[in-house]
């Protein structure tokens, strides 16, 4: 059987059995596909490397389309950008595992190719892995993905004093415990209103960051069946607590 050459995102790895993985991953040509990594584990020669499978790394695939409800394989696979700074930046890496978990549930809906999609998280991954002004980045992510997957905010007319977070509407009347106001609503026109290029001329203070990020995550459990805070969240406000 000749492979299809496919482009791949990783979004998660897990264990099966004592010596192979299964890795979901988000890919260009056919969208979330799940693969076993068999043997990968295992003492000795391997047909692949587990070092491969890290969170978002960007993966060049020699693997056909699965079949439906099938988990494939892999007959070969290289990384398709070698990143400089990620693996080595504990900033970066703490960025990365969340988007991971926040990118896994995201998947679980894109059964389809979507390719402005991958180009998307392929390009801001690829920024990250560039750049060290960093400290907002996964919200500025987080907040644009959100035009690929069918909730993107309407923040007009800015001057409303409130931002409704169920109906994704700014509002002039407050539904708790869903609404955000200034400071927070104020980052949410920033961030949405600007490119990553610029997210280091947008201040915010320390005690605002977290509260900042969860009204992002609680607006995406509003509008995405099944979606869960993810588990990284503590440790990621912990490490840019200072930042």
């Amino acid at each position: 059987m000749v492979q299809d050459t496919i482009h791949a995102l990783v979004l998660s790895v897990i264990k099966y059995g004592e010596t192979s993985l299964i890795t979901n991953c988000f890919t260009l040509e056919y969208g979330l596909q799940s693969y076993m990594l068999k043997g990968v584990l295992s003492k000795g020669k391997k047909p692949l490397s587990k070092s491969l499978f890290e969170p978002l790394a960007l993966l060049e695939l020699k693997a056909p389309k699965n079949k439906e409800g099938k988990i494939g394989y892999i007959k070969e696979a290289k990384l398709l950008y070698p990143y400089s700074t990620i693996p080595f930046d504990l900033r970066k890496k703490a960025l990365v595992f969340f988007l991971a978990e926040v990118l896994q549930q995201v998947g679980r809906e894109e059964q389809e190719p979507n390719p402005a999609l991958f180009n998307f998280l392929k390009k801001s991954i690829l920024w990250l892995d560039q750049h060290s002004e960093i400290g907002l980045f996964h919200i500025k992510m987080m907040l644009d993905l959100t035009q690929f997957i069918g909730f993107y905010p309407n923040l007009t007319p800015a001057t409303a004093p409130y931002f409704d977070l169920e109906s994704g509407c700014m509002s002039y009347e407050k539904n708790q415990p869903n609404t955000v106001e200034d400071p927070i609503k104020s980052f949410w026109i920033q961030l949405l209103g600007t490119n990553f290029d610029k997210l280091n001329g947008i201040k915010i203070l320390k005690e605002h960051k977290s509260s900042f990020l969860k009204s992002v995550v609680t607006y995406y459990q509003l509008h995405l069946q099944q979606f869960k805070p993810p588990k990284s969240t503590d440790v990621l406000n912990e490490i840019f607590k200072t930042s």
